[in-house]
């Protein structure tokens, strides 16, 4: 009888054992561990988005308000970009600003302008001024990263960026001209959102963001090293998903009412968050790469930075120049992410040594 509980106690105890060891190694998984993180991440974006709206129709009329509402709706990828450069992984931090960039002012702008114009029966529409001069600011802007890939990580640049991001920011809530939405004044009067859901919105999306970006940025970096793949490849492909999605959304979603307040409406907040990765991520990154020492590899952040600003530049110039917008611009911008998608995967391909 010994003999057969001493042998029942050691299989229950090899059992237990085994399956400790199978939940180890699944919360070790690198794939796991990305996917989940990845998930919870673009639910984050969605609850900042989300509560920074809701706070945006109350408290974005003054100042200070506009100032907290304009940050809020960069926390996201804010956030996540400094979690990656305190990680020590500055080649996903500049996969990731230039893939939400080149993202964002092709694919997202693309569809703003093919799905927009399609919705309308002059298949055209036209961008206001004060959108035609965001457009103009970006334009501007994209010098930034170019002077980045000429001097390298450099602090007056990283200062410039910030104070150039800082008066854009004065500048569009100091105008007095900005594009309010009246066709959806009904429907916020019928639905009165209580603030308290918007603050905890932000709180749940802040938390999470802050809590897994950093496994997210772990598991592609080390799944990068395990399939011999540059870190700056996987980031420029994955991290715009995260961070940007739930923007993304609905801008296309503001595109297809077709009416053209809504189109200026989308059109205005892609451009604005170009603006932000232009001057402000970047400039972040200067500074990250002077303080903490980070080399200049070359030619992956040179080809990263520079696909970023022709992007930025191709897209605000189409705003800015043309009278109407087409589809036919945003099939340009499609090829565009085309073009910058193979390139990327051309020099970044082979990992960084």
């Amino acid at each position: 009888v010994r003999g057969h509980s001493t042998k029942y106690f050691t299989l229950t105890f090899f059992c237990t054992r085994k399956k400790m060891d199978v939940l180890t190694s699944l919360y070790q998984n690198d794939w796991l561990q990305g996917v989940v993180s990845f998930c919870l991440l673009v639910f984050a974006s969605w609850c900042v988005g989300e509560g920074g709206e809701i706070l945006g129709e109350k408290y974005d009329a003054s100042i200070i308000g506009g100032l907290f509402i304009a940050w809020l709706n960069t926390a996201p990828e804010t956030i996540f970009f400094i979690s990656a450069l305190e990680s020590q992984n500055p080649q996903f931090a500049v996969g990731a600003v230039s893939g939400s960039t080149i993202v964002v002012s092709t694919v997202a702008l693309g569809a703003c302008h093919w799905i927009g114009s399609r919705a309308r029966n002059s298949n055209t529409f036209q961008l206001q001024p004060p959108v035609k001069r965001q457009c103009l600011i970006l334009l501007m802007s994209s010098t930034f990263p170019l002077l980045l890939t000429y001097f390298g990580f450099n602090l007056i640049l990283g200062l410039i960026g910030a104070l150039y991001y800082f008066c854009f920011l004065v500048y569009s809530l100091t105008s007095n001209q900005g594009i309010s939405d009246k066709t959806d004044d009904i429907e916020k009067q019928l639905e009165e959102v209580p603030i308290r859901k918007g603050i905890g919105l932000l709180v749940l999306g802040g938390v999470l963001i802050f809590i897994f970006s950093k496994p997210f940025i772990t598991s592609v970096v080390n799944i990068a090293a395990m399939y011999q793949v540059n870190a700056v490849l996987l980031a420029f492909f994955l991290a715009p998903v995260a961070s940007e999605m739930p923007e993304i959304l609905e801008s296309i979603s503001l595109s297809r009412k077709g009416n053209s307040q809504n189109l200026n409406i989308a059109f205005s907040n892609l451009i604005g968050g170009t603006i932000t990765k232009t001057t402000l991520l970047c400039g972040i990154l200067c500074w990250y790469g002077v303080a903490k020492g980070f080399p200049w590899v070359s030619p992956e952040y040179t080809v990263s930075l520079s696909l970023l600003a022709l992007c930025a530049i191709i897209a605000s110039s189409i705003g800015y120049f043309f009278h109407n917008q087409t589809q036919w611009h945003g099939v340009v911008l499609f090829c565009c992410f085309t073009v910058c998608g193979l390139l990327q995967y051309y020099f970044n391909a082979h990992p960084i040594i």
